[in-house]
């Protein structure tokens, strides 16, 4: 709707779109819409009250939704007629396959990469929050009709992964799960503290993967994507999945970085420093760090992991330059514009970052070194304990399958929740709720609806007819969901959709306590108000979708 208002004002006057800020009016009698016209001033209009006079003379309302236009001071106030735009909304719903989706997309391909954490590390809620926020994203933009591509990146590379496959050698496995190689890692990890030949070995093995020793890098590959497997196996538990899996050995024994070397030396930014390490002069660029360059080599000529992240990157670029993320906490910012400055002296555009901030539990912030890490496993399983307690207290049973769409939506829903630059503090009690803004709050209250719908039968064929405030107020949310998609493509926010989620479920709940469904003597009203709930429920499970979240039918 407010679509269709931007293009009747612009035919009226000549202003940049951007200057059409239209509102909700505060109180009930001042409109559905409202515009302040001192923002629409022109060279030729200047005049807050002329220009809302101008615009109510000669606004085209050729599809009849609005019954009055008002000027009131300096603002121009729309009035629905609600008759025609109910009707209208409803059947919109009703034989559109995703309302709410304007295949912005066009269907042209999108890439995102997210997650691509260590293979040597369980995921932990901080972490997690990188996948979610991915997720989210992949989802909205196969929503609105992009082809999406998932990207995964394999660092199997590294000080770390050597270490790992040092400690494999050295101790080999109890077994092939994924706990048992993070325990050799720990292992090795801490004994290359007191031995520094470990740390030698380590580098002697780099060097090795680097040169292009077949074997090496097979076994680098080999452990690395055994690791892999038992991270995404924590994945599919939060029914995360991805498309596409890139090894960081990829780049290093093919002369790739070599490459990418001579390419900087050509610009005259790479140096030499007096270790023998090369880094890249970023003084140019306005990044906040001690010290303006990147360093891309060891002083043994090995590769570091920026130059490593700088070869896939334009790997990455190569596949789509146009419609290009990665997800990356805010920690990660100034690292990104390093990664960003070398890609620029190179003629590359970046992909855009999408940053987010920390988790903290209950108010204490996770640390890896404090022992404070909590791993999603035991977090998954703490929340599933909490619901089950939920459902003894209510003398209830629930089953093992919808147990696990009701974990994924308390976590989903109280993570999405918080705008993504802010920090998220997890009270494992909220996010568990029945009641406030909580997954569990939505997921009950569509159950509701659907038994509802299942008791009942209404009739597509026969005319709509709403009387009731609450009834208009709904289907004017239920109509904002286009918006709210537009808008979402635009902040990449998770937190704007999980709001629109919660209050249109309030609407709901007010509807189910107030106004009489089943039992509505006037069929007509009856099947009207059936048919309404069967598009909250449309749009609300769409949108969970989004946000990665399944419904269910019963509990």
């Amino acid at each position: 709707m407010k679509d269709y208002i931007k293009e009747k004002v612009l035919a009226v006057i000549n202003i940049p779109e951007e200057k059409i800020k239209i509102e909700i009016p505060p109180e009930d009698n001042m409109g559905d819409f409202s515009i302040q016209c001192a923002n629409l001033r022109n060279e030729q209009y200047h005049n807050p009250l002329e220009i809302a006079n101008l615009i109510k003379d000669n606004f085209k309302d050729e599809l009849g939704y609005f019954q009055e236009i008002k000027t009131m001071g300096p603002y121009l106030n729309f009035y629905l007629d609600y008759t025609k735009f109910n009707s209208k909304t409803i059947l919109e719903i009703e034989s559109t396959k995703e309302y709410g989706s304007l295949n912005q997309g066009h269907n042209e391909a999108l890439l995102i990469e997210h997650t691509s954490i260590n293979p040597n590390a369980e995921p932990h809620i901080g972490r997690c929050r990188n996948s979610l926020i991915g997720d989210f994203l992949s989802n909205l933009y196969a929503f609105t009709g992009y082809q999406v591509e998932r990207h995964y990146f394999i660092n199997d590379i590294g000080k770390k992964i050597a270490l790992l496959v040092i400690g494999i050698e050295k101790y080999g496995l109890k077994d092939e799960s994924f706990s048992a190689i993070l325990d050799v890692y720990v292992k090795i990890s801490k004994e290359a503290t007191t031995n520094e030949k470990l740390e030698e070995q380590a580098f002697s093995y780099l060097k090795e993967v680097e040169s292009g020793n077949p074997e090496m890098i097979n076994k680098f590959k080999e452990i690395t994507d055994k690791c892999v497997q038992g991270q995404l196996k924590i994945f599919d538990k939060l029914d995360i999945h991805f498309d596409v899996f890139t090894h960081e050995s990829n780049y290093v024994y093919n002369n790739y970085l070599d490459e990418i070397l001579t390419k900087l030396e050509n610009t005259g930014k790479l140096h030499q420093d007096e270790l023998g390490r090369k880094y890249v002069d970023l003084s140019e660029y306005n990044i906040p760090t001690k010290e303006p360059v990147l360093v891309l080599t060891r002083s043994n000529g090995t590769s570091l992991y920026p130059m490593r992240d700088i070869a896939y990157t334009i790997y990455k670029i190569n596949l789509n330059s146009k419609h290009n993320y990665i997800v990356l906490g805010e920690d990660q910012e100034v690292y990104m514009a390093q990664i960003s400055a070398v890609l620029d002296i190179l003629g590359y555009k970046a992909p855009e970052l999408i940053s987010y901030s920390y988790v903290l539990l209950d108010g204490g912030k996770m640390s890896t070194s404090a022992g404070t890490v909590v791993l999603i496993t035991d977090f998954m399983q703490a929340v599933r304990e909490t619901l089950r307690k939920e459902f003894k207290k209510r003398n209830s049973e629930v089953d093992e399958e919808k147990l696990d769409i009701l974990v994924n939506a308390c976590i989903k829903f109280t993570m999405l929740n918080v705008s993504k630059k802010k920090i998220v503090n997890f009270n494992l009690e909220n996010a568990t709720s029945f009641t406030g803004e909580s997954g569990m709050y939505i997921l009950y209250s569509i159950v509701r609806a659907k038994s509802i719908l299942r008791n009942n039968t209404y009739d597509l064929t026969k005319p709509l007819v709403y009387q009731n405030a609450l009834e208009n107020k709904i289907i004017k949310e239920l109509a904002n969901f286009k918006e709210v998609i537009n808008e979402l493509l635009i902040s990449n926010e998770p937190a704007h959709l999980t709001k629109y989620i919660f209050n249109l479920t309030q609407l709901f709940s007010k509807f189910y306590e107030q106004i009489n469904i089943t039992n509505e003597p006037d069929l007509t009203l009856k099947n009207s108000r059936l048919r309404l709930l069967n598009c909250i429920v449309e749009v609300l499970t769409s949108a969970l979708k989004i946000l990665g979240i399944k419904t269910i039918e019963k509990l």
